[in-house]
């Protein structure tokens, strides 16, 4: 991400400078010919496609900034400017480019993980046939308040919540042990919720945290809170209940 805003910066001060690429008689520039000329201003940006944009005139760059994230800018017909920011829809404020940046970056899990998730499952809440993986650290303030979300939902008979621990040790020395004491002790989520610890540190404990860990670098969660919905969609951060809620809507 790092990369990707010197990226950007460095254009906003090159604004004019794509002048390598000629005019073309489509409606965007080449892929090749916009690759060309970023390369000789900064090397290391690959762009992945270009098509039209929302708006008449514009073109939408999708840029590779990492094996899992994409980036988005926008250029003209003709490759010679670089336009960076948002497109908002006045009549509807939504962020359309968020909106395609959320789709960019989608991640969806196969079946396959999902069978491997239910087998690093702590405990589940909740009496509702909607349910999601709820992936924490019991220290980890962000999660906090989606458990204070979740609660809600569970307790409104919306949601049910198969809790995952994925402790961050490094920033959080406490983590593990809290993990392995609420499960050790059985103290549930209400033990999550209240930052449960004991020095109950059972081997059955330890090794369920042990493997949720390894299975959670192994299928890319970066951080706390990470939810899983049934149809594999991963996604990190604190949602809001409509979010949460929408993804069950149209579940037949």
């Amino acid at each position: 991400m790092k990369k990707f805003s010197l990226f950007l910066i460095a254009f906003l001060l090159f604004l004019t400078a794509c002048k390598g690429v000629t005019g073309q008689s489509s409606e965007c520039p080449k892929l090749e010919d916009l690759q060309k000329t970023l390369d000789t201003i900064q090397k290391g940006i690959n762009l992945e496609k270009i098509s039209k944009s929302p708006i008449s005139g514009l073109c939408e760059v999708v840029v590779k900034i990492s094996d899992t994230d994409k980036g988005i800018f926008y250029t003209d017909p003709q490759g010679k400017y670089i336009l960076t920011g948002n497109i908002i829809e006045l009549s509807t404020r939504k962020n359309l480019t968020g909106e395609r940046l959320a789709f960019l970056n989608k991640k969806v899990l196969p079946k396959e993980t999902l069978t491997e998730l239910e087998k690093v499952v702590a405990f589940s809440v909740g009496n509702s046939p909607n349910y999601v993986y709820f992936i924490t650290d019991p220290d980890c303030p962000f999660c906090k308040k989606a458990e204070t979300i979740l609660d809600e939902l569970i307790k409104a008979g919306k949601l049910s919540v198969k809790v995952i621990f994925f402790p961050l040790e490094p920033i959080h020395p406490q983590a593990k042990a809290k993990s392995v004491a609420i499960l050790c002790d059985k103290k549930g989520f209400e033990g999550l919720k209240a930052g449960y610890l004991s020095n109950n540190q059972c081997e059955a404990g330890k090794k369920l945290v042990e493997d949720s860990i390894k299975l959670m670098q192994k299928i890319g969660v970066r951080g706390t809170p990470t939810f899983v919905f049934p149809d594999g969609e991963m996604k990190s951060g604190v949602l809001s209940p409509d979010y949460i809620l929408g993804k069950f809507e149209n579940k037949s």
